[in-house]
């Protein structure tokens, strides 16, 4: 549907609407729509919008979706999955700027959200380190494998040099369920409880585990695994 008059008047508004109130004074298809006229110049982006939400729960969803399934909807093309992939990319970068500033001795929202933006709702299990320094400052985090957990020989000797490495005092470990269940699996427990004996006998300390899914996160710390 190409632009009207009238279109561009609604477009302008919706604008203004954000500029003047910000972002809680617009309902989530009008976010989207906003979002949308910046990458679908010529287009009414409101039937867009509401059909996005439509096929997905919600906004967090959208951005998670795979180019495939964005491109079935009417009116969207490539530019408009590199646009949205790109402001979560950025998003990513900046709650990454955020915990290397932070302090971390447990597992704090923060930490987890920067977890699901990048493990979460992928189609392999994905098992992250995040290393820290006397004073429990993040200084340095790497995705150590992806796949079930059945070379743990070979991923401890990576964990060990990346921990000299940085000369790291602590770590958190981290890994993604694909099925969405938060329960760690008996590999899950037996290769933390081994990690953590090696790690102990180095003076490294093993802070927690954290599972995160689409259901929200599991601590090993917190549920006394640890």
């Amino acid at each position: 549907m190409i632009l009207t008059n009238l279109d561009l008047g609604h477009r302008n508004r919706l604008r203004e609407k954000y500029y003047k109130n910000g972002i809680d004074s617009l309902h989530d298809y009008e976010i989207l729509e906003l979002l949308l006229t910046y990458s679908i110049p010529r287009k009414n982006c409101k039937p867009i919008a509401k059909e996005l939400l439509k096929k997905n729960k919600n906004i967090k969803e959208l951005f998670d979706a795979k180019e495939e399934n964005l491109l079935e909807i009417d009116g969207l093309g490539r530019n408009t999955y590199i646009f949205l992939r790109l402001i979560k990319d950025i998003t990513k970068i900046c709650t990454q700027i955020s915990l290397y500033e932070k302090v971390y001795i447990n597992c704090t929202k923060e930490l987890v959200d920067y977890l699901k933006l990048n493990i979460d709702n992928k189609e392999l299990e994905y098992f992250k380190i995040i290393l820290l320094n006397t004073n429990n400052q993040l200084v340095y985090d790497e995705i150590l494998f992806k796949g079930t957990i059945d070379r743990s020989s070979i991923y401890i000797r990576e964990l060990i040099k990346k921990i000299f490495k940085f000369d790291a005092k602590s770590v958190i470990f981290a890994h993604n369920h694909p099925s969405g269940s938060l329960k760690p699996s008996l590999s899950d427990i037996n290769f933390t409880n081994k990690c953590k004996e090696i790690l102990n006998n180095l003076e490294i300390n093993l802070l927690d585990h954290i599972i995160v899914s689409s259901e929200g996160h599991y601590s090993f710390l917190e549920n006394g695994i640890l």
